[in-house]
């Protein structure tokens, strides 16, 4: 009894454990793999206190925080129309209270002096008390005409650079940030970092169709910045609702993003970058996202608080984020009118430790942390990327590009390639010129042998049995669509020099290569994910797009009084992809010896081999249909038009296939139900 009571006493205490740990962190944490998509990772911040009560006071809609150079926390306390002034510990320090000015205040930020500056939406005006909550001045509605008459001036959120300059986000305002000088009691200096617009395919459609101007075309507007943030360099975040690269930029002085973020979210509410150039936002729905200095997604964090269960690390609606030097994170949840605290964990105090190495250039120690990185986390890859870094730095090229190819980096890829190519050709260009050398004359004397003596006529004769097999030389045919197609279609019209069997041979052919380029290329080069196949779905696609175009095309033809038959059409269509056949292997060879410097020969092949194919498509027809070129484009486009019809047709009865039988399983299920619930 003695030892199962102990064993009790260690199972519930393990028990405990786990859900003591499951409590304190009840989000997951993600990262960005090297296909970009988001996979799970160990946790990166763990919550370690919610601050609701500061002394006798407490939060009512808070709309925004800033931390001061004083290290206190500056909170825009809307529902108490005051700025609350606290310490990290949750302690209250002061507050800066005017019943008279401050009437919503929606924003704040603090500048050297320790002056606190309110963006307050009611009262139309930025605010700007000193130290002692004295108002020194205000910031009203711009009157210079280039702000416009009619333009919105309810401010959001602010920020000031260090020559004094606010930045502020008015409600409404689509035209940028609003710049204003402090000179003179604010001067306008223009709108700054507006975002772009977007049109979407359906409202060029609208406004192709019932003109620009028209109420049905919609009026196109960017979207509002939502909040912003100011780093130590004078540069500028701002962040969006938009679910687009808008979603996070950071601005230079003429107002252009400088980094594109690899991931992003709808619904961003705040915006935080503390001194080392770490960028935090937050999506209202409670969702934190970490970039890089360069805008690349590190990690992904926090969750919805849906089932109001009030438990730390789960939030309702952010509107403020606070990040240290140290990478404590302070969350502000106007819903839950309280403050919530995140701290890194060892993992994460790793990374920073190894990302802050390699940015001050010290690659040879970045490799320890890295290297303990991976070992507790083998598929993190920007620990694959920073040690690549610095095994290029080393001059380990070999290792770099491992490295960078279990990261997904293919810029840093193909430039340790290019110096590990180098390096190869370098220590091996004797033997190349020896090998080059030996081919050709080998070469010269295996011609001079056989003009004399003929030994190279039994392999001769072995070419000519095979190519006298009707299937082989059927299947070889398609290479005269290369050299005349006229020809070749005549061939294939009149003499019958191809059949079926050979055309489904040479689209075959044309198959596999496709999905040898797809799956095998070279690392740079390649679309695909490496160890991921959609061998079926590539299959459906290729043949089933070939018989859709040539059984439409067949069917424009018969209507436009084209004289080819269906099996013209079809073996005419498939040796025309005579040049892909050529062009491809070519490709594949050249995309695992290639690097990004050299892209330009890929390009320029397949250029080629699609313009080719698409001139032998359009005098296939000519040929085929005895058209003009004036008809064979017009029966191009009608067959285009016949393949969209087919598939729409296609897609929508699926669905109603789908309806149905959902609709079939629903009463099934409801009379199992009822007659389960009867017996």
């Amino acid at each position: 009894m003695k030892k199962f009571a102990a064993w009790l006493l260690i199972l519930l205490t393990v028990l405990s454990l786990g859900s003591t740990a499951l409590a304190a962190t009840p989000f997951r944490t993600f990262t960005l793999g090297n296909d970009q998509e988001l996979i799970e990772t160990q946790t990166a911040y763990e919550p370690v206190r919610t601050m609701i009560r500061f002394g006798d006071e407490t939060l009512k809609n808070p709309q925004d925080m800033r931390m001061g150079p004083d290290g206190y926390l500056y909170i825009a306390d809307n529902g108490n129309k005051r700025i609350l002034v606290v310490d990290t510990q949750g302690n209250f320090v002061r507050e800066i209270v005017d019943k008279k000015n401050i009437k919503s205040p929606m924003g704040v930020f603090v500048d050297e002096d320790l002056n606190v500056y309110i963006a307050d939406d009611k009262a139309r005006a930025v605010l700007m008390y000193d130290k002692d909550g004295k108002l020194v001045c205000e910031y009203t509605k711009p009157t210079h005409q280039l702000f416009g008459e009619t333009a919105p001036y309810v401010p959001q959120k602010v920020v000031l650079d260090k020559r004094g300059n606010l930045y502020i986000v008015s409600k409404g305002n689509t035209n940028g940030i609003v710049q204003i000088s402090p000179v003179d009691g604010g001067e306008f200096l223009g709108y700054y970092g507006a975002n772009t617009s977007r049109i979407s395919f359906l409202t060029h459609i609208r406004r192709f169709l019932f003109g620009e101007n028209s109420d049905v075309a919609g009026e196109i507007v960017p979207i509002s910045v939502k909040n912003l943030a100011i780093d130590q360099k004078g540069m500028v975040y701002t962040v969006t609702e938009a679910g687009d690269e808008s979603a996070l930029r950071r601005l230079n002085v003429a107002g252009k993003s400088t980094i594109t973020p690899d991931w992003w979210i709808e619904l961003n509410s705040a915006v935080a970058v503390n001194s080392s150039g770490s960028i935090f936002t937050a999506n209202a729905n409670g969702t934190i996202m970490e970039y890089t200095s360069e805008g690349s997604l590190l990690f992904v964090f926090g969750t919805n608080d849906e089932l109001t269960e009030q438990r730390v690390g789960m939030f309702k609606s952010v509107t403020g984020l606070v990040v240290t030097d140290d990478y404590t994170v302070y969350v502000l949840d106007a819903n839950l009118n309280s403050i919530q605290v995140l701290r890194p964990t060892e993992f994460t105090d790793l990374v920073h430790q190894a990302f802050t190495l390699f940015q001050e250039g010290k690659y040879a120690e970045s490799k320890a942390p890295w290297l303990e990185v991976l070992r507790m986390n083998s598929m993190f890859s920007y620990a694959s990327t920073g040690l690549g870094e610095a095994l290029y730095r080393e001059g380990n090229y070999a290792e770099a590009m491992e490295n960078f190819r279990n990261g997904g980096y293919r810029q840093g890829y193909s430039d340790a390639w290019w110096e590990e190519r180098s390096n190869w050709l370098h220590s091996n260009m004797s033997t190349i010129i020896f090998v080059a050398v030996a081919v050709i004359v080998v070469w010269f004397v295996l011609g001079k042998l056989d003009r004399r003596f003929g030994i190279l006529k039994p392999l001769r004769v072995v070419k000519e049995k095979i190519l006298s097999i009707k299937l082989i030389d059927q299947v070889l045919y398609c290479f005269q669509m290369l050299k005349n197609p006229y020809d070749a279609c005549y061939g294939i019209k009149r003499e019958k020099r191809a059949s079926y069997l050979s055309a489904v041979i040479v689209l075959f052919i044309f198959f596999v290569l496709y999905v040898l380029n797809k799956y095998f290329a070279g690392f740079l080069f390649k679309t695909m994910p490496d160890g991921y196949y959609e061998l079926l779905s590539d299959f459906l696609t290729v043949f089933g797009a070939f018989l859709l175009l040539t059984i439409c095309c067949y069917l424009v033809c018969t209507i436009t009084d084209g004289e080819a038959r269906f099996r013209d059409i079809f073996i005419s269509a498939a040796y025309a992809l005579a040049p892909m056949i050529v062009f491809q292997p070519i490709v594949l060879a050249l995309s695992n010896v290639l690097t990004f410097n050299e892209e330009f020969f890929i390009t320029m092949i397949n250029v080629v081999a699609l313009g080719w194919t698409a001139l032998l498509i359009v005098l296939m027809l000519m040929y085929q249909n005895d058209y003009t070129l004036k008809k064979t484009f017009a029966t191009i486009f009608m067959t285009l038009f016949c393949v969209l019809v087919v598939v729409a047709l296609i897609v929508v009865l699926y669905m109603l296939i789908s309806q149905l039988v959902d609709f079939i399983v629903s009463i099934y299920g409801e009379v199992v139900y009822r007659f389960v619930k009867r017996v």
